[in-house]
């Protein structure tokens, strides 16, 4: 196996794994929402358990091998970066900076709006708030990883 098939294969299986997962944080909290606080609160964390043990050291290293794939001497990207690729890898970037610096801050604002109440309580109005920006910035988020996926199949101009 040549260098580039093998980084080629890692990227794709960072994405897959670290991103995927993404996918099912809105269905997760849906669920969990109609369960209860009790059951908010442990998806809450387990997603910020999963964003930290899966999801931002997987999109380290797709980030990694996608500058390996760049640098590789069969894409000839290194001497001439396409403007898709370009865009594309700003857009990541950015994604990743919300994610890290505006999702994650509102996953901690949703939990705080729980503390202290009880697991059978209602969700309290500050929580549903909070929630409806975690909805919007996660469908934000996963609306990019497609259209950069996208961007990555598709190669306008080539």
């Amino acid at each position: 196996m040549n260098s580039y098939k093998l980084l080629l294969f890692l990227h794709i299986i960072a994405v897959v794994i670290a991103l995927g997962v993404t996918f099912v944080y809105p269905l997760l909290q849906g669920f969990a929402e109609r369960q209860g606080v009790g059951a908010t609160r442990f998806m809450l964390r387990f997603s910020r358990r999963l964003e930290s043990m899966v999801v931002l050291p997987g999109a380290a290293l797709v980030f990694l091998f996608g500058l390996g794939l760049i640098f590789n001497d069969q894409t000839g990207y290194k001497d001439d970066m396409p403007a898709w690729l370009t865009f594309a890898m700003t857009w990541y970037i950015a994604a990743v900076a919300v994610a890290v610096f505006v999702q994650r801050r509102n996953v901690g604002k949703a939990l705080a709006t729980l503390e202290g109440v009880p697991d059978t309580g209602t969700l309290p109005a500050e929580y549903t708030a909070v929630a409806k920006q975690l909805q919007i910035v996660g469908g934000l988020l996963g609306l990019s990883v497609v259209a950069i996926a996208f961007l990555m199949v598709w190669k306008p101009g080539e």
